[in-house]
């Protein structure tokens, strides 16, 4: 494709780029520091501490040269293939953090604190972004038992649901796997199949979905209830840990139930990442808190349902969790390709080119989808997307806005939403990273 849109840059002040690299990536790092130097003190190891305070040690200087745009460094380390991609770019560059590509330099950021840990023998499996996980998910209690209920009721009248009020729920708990924590699930967790159905219904979905600047469900819904595949099957390309994944699960849930797909494939991240996505070992963190009645004293009828199906199906290889160090590599996802054999997405591609619908959830893997570029927001999802539209892949991008890179939207929608931000806010822009508007991308692969 010729004359591409620029990528983002940590320079542009016009970004939110500008801001990320000079604020939110030194909080990361510093609150990274305070939780080894947290570790050390709590150890009897004298081992343990040694090396935990070698990490330390790397992480100050890591936090100094972001602040004070030092150059950014190959790693140098020719047996790793992650680490191999990144040296592959920055061969002949001459990158600084505050001055370099936004996207390459985010993913850089993640592998360069990984690579502290994973060279320490005792500190090789450490979750530096596991406290905070684990605690916005116990901030998540009210949410979590709400949805609970209302997938219980949802599994007492599954034989009696018609086609009009599958479709509906489909996009319900699409859109509630969308906004995650920020959904309100108080009319869900209440309500009757009549409720749903009804003009009441209609008219609260109506409002629910006014932020969603695009919304493509209604194709997915149809490759779905359309497919020919001898075996259905739907991916999640996952983003946060806890709520967020709960409500994935249900949604998975309700796709098996429905009979709408026969398998669920969850693709997490193989290393700790972007401080809150999902690695395997949340998955069972997840189920384990689910279990802490201390945490969840109440409905565990409801809680101990949802948990026996997701391990019933978990157990059988209905519901199957798989990793691969692509998805935390710099490469946008351009790169699922059958021609990209040297770091896996000819690999990921062949995987997924077995699905019925692809989801890939969150902002990062829509930068990734969209190779962050400055795409006019009139751009289609399926330009924008490059190969990916044209190489078989049902894509279904569920992604709530909080970065610059936007496309799909109707002439005019984009500025109509900067006027009605403006009225109440400093920056016209600032709606683009506020995570309040969302859009719905669908790609039938065969564009």
């Amino acid at each position: 494709m010729s004359n591409l849109p620029d990528v983002y840059y940590n320079k542009d002040s016009d970004s939110f780029a500008f801001s990320t690299a000079r604020t939110r990536w030194i909080k990361i790092i510093q609150d990274a520091i305070d939780d080894v130097a947290s570790a050390v003190k709590n150890s009897s190891d004298a081992e343990f501490k040694k090396q935990g305070e070698q990490i330390e040690s790397e992480l100050k200087q890591l936090k100094n040269d972001v602040q004070s745009d030092g150059a950014v460094k190959p790693f140098q380390h020719p047996t790793n293939k992650a680490f191999a991609s990144f040296d592959k770019v920055l061969k002949g560059q001459n990158y600084t953090w505050l001055t370099g590509p936004w996207l390459f330099l985010e993913n850089y950021l993640y592998r360069v604190i990984n690579s502290f840990f994973i060279s320490k023998s005792l500190w090789f499996n450490y979750d530096i972004f596991d406290n905070l996980k684990r605690s916005s998910f116990e901030s998540s209690v009210a949410g979590v038992v709400e949805l609970a209920i209302r997938y219980y009721k949802l599994t007492e009248e599954v034989n009696s649901i018609d086609e009009q009020t599958k479709q509906i729920l489909f996009n319900e708990f699409a859109e509630i796997s969308l906004w995650g924590n920020a959904t309100d699930l108080s009319l869900l967790a209440t309500a009757t199949l009549e409720d749903i159905k009804s003009i009441q219904g209609a008219e609260a979905r109506k409002k629910s979905e006014a932020n969603i600047l695009d919304n493509d469900l209604d194709e997915a819904w149809k490759q779905l209830t359309t497919s020919k595949d001898e075996v259905k099957r739907v991916d999640f390309v996952l983003d946060n840990a806890g709520f967020e994944v709960y409500t994935d699960l249900i949604f998975a849930l309700f796709l098996l139930d429905l009979k709408l797909t026969d398998e669920v494939v969850f693709h997490t991240k193989d290393i700790p990442w972007m401080v809150s996505d999902v690695n395997i070992k949340d998955f069972y963190i997840l189920l384990a808190d689910l279990k802490n009645t201390t945490l969840f004293p109440e409905h565990r009828k409801e809680l101990d349902h949802f948990i026996n199906k997701i391990e019933y199906f978990n157990n059988n290889g209905t519901l199957q969790l798989r990793t691969s160090p692509f998805w935390t590599l710099d490469l946008d996802f351009w790169n699922i390709d059958p021609k990209e054999v040297e770091f896996g997405g000819a690999k990921v591609h062949k995987d997924l080119s077995d699905s019925s619908l692809v989801i890939f959830k969150g902002d990062m893997n829509y930068r990734k989808l969209t190779g962050d570029r400055r795409w006019p927001s009139t751009t289609t999802f399926a330009e924008s997307i490059g190969p990916l539209a044209s190489n078989g892949l049902k894509i279904l991008a569920l992604r709530t806005i909080k970065a610059d890179v936007l496309v799909g939207l109707q002439e005019g929608v984009y500025d109509q939403v900067g006027d009605f931000w403006e009225k109440d806010h400093d920056s016209r822009l600032s709606w683009l990273s506020s995570g309040k508007y969302a859009v719905i991308s669908y790609s039938n692969g065969s564009n």
